[in-house]
């Protein structure tokens, strides 16, 4: 459980005392204040007077956030020292030093509005779900998956201005033009597939059957894949990213191998 303190609108005596006993204590530190920034190392940078958010993990590393934008505009990946001060007349300075490569990022307070100063605990295993094109490459290796008897033949098709994820042949020969999102489908999404089976229709004498794949769908989707005769099919992120796992630890195996040992867990 968190354990942490708010200091608002600190003098600069008061915040010099707590941001120096957060680093004694190794503890994480949010600092919102008005600062300006130097950088030398790799480079060089100046960063004028703004209002900014300085972040202190718990291991060292050292992020500068602006009001907008999700990059840091500064960081130290790991930090070997930051030292405190505070001089009167100038402001409280935070100098973080990073010996390889040699690098110093140094802030400068003119006005803190509030300190977040405590212990954080996060243990929890990251998991980075499939990629579009990873999914792609799983069902065309693995076309059972869409349905028994599709052959896979060609990884973003171009039909029209796009390129259609992957097309194929079902069991009976009709053309399989598949749509593959790793977020809900939506009517867009749908619309998307739309365009690619009535473009690819021209000069086709088989019928042409257009199949989005994805995790989940809005009822909007449903409703318009319905309408549209468009064919859909859920996709299980997790269980795709275990057989990708399964197939790198196991190259030989076939993926009715791999059925078997899932239905025996």
């Amino acid at each position: 459980m968190a354990t942490y303190r708010i200091l608002e609108n600190p003098d600069l005596e008061s915040a010099l005392k707590t941001i120096k006993e957060g680093l004694m204590r190794n503890h994480l530190l949010i600092i919102i204040g008005e600062c300006y920034i130097d950088y030398e190392g790799r480079s060089a940078s100046k960063l004028g007077l703004g209002e900014r958010i300085v972040i202190i993990k718990q291991d060292g590393a050292v992020l500068v956030h602006r009001p907008k934008g999700y990059s840091p505009v500064n960081w130290q990946p790991s930090t070997t020292t930051i030292e405190v001060w505070l001089r009167s007349g100038e402001g409280l300075s935070l100098l973080a030093v990073r010996n390889r490569p040699r690098e110093y990022l140094r802030i400068l307070f003119t006005k803190i509005f509030t300190i977040i100063e405590g212990v954080f605990h996060d243990s929890a295993e990251f998991v980075m779900y499939l990629s579009e094109s990873e999914i792609r490459d799983i069902i065309f290796e693995n076309p059972d998956l869409l349905e028994p008897g599709f052959k896979p033949l060609e990884k973003e098709k171009r039909i029209g201005q796009g390129a259609v994820d992957i097309y194929g042949l079902d069991s009976n020969n009709n053309h399989v033009l598949v749509e593959i999102k790793r977020v809900m489908g939506d009517r867009e999404a749908v619309l998307q597939l739309y365009n690619y089976v009535e473009n690819y229709k021209n000069g086709v004498e088989n019928n042409v059957r257009g199949i989005l794949l994805a995790p989940s769908f809005t009822p909007g989707a449903l409703e318009l894949l319905a309408k549209l005769k468009l064919e859909f099919k859920e996709i299980d992120l997790r269980k795709l990213r275990l057989l990708s796992q399964s197939s790198k630890k196991k190259p030989n195996s076939t993926l009715f191998e791999y059925m078997n040992e899932k239905g025996r867990d």
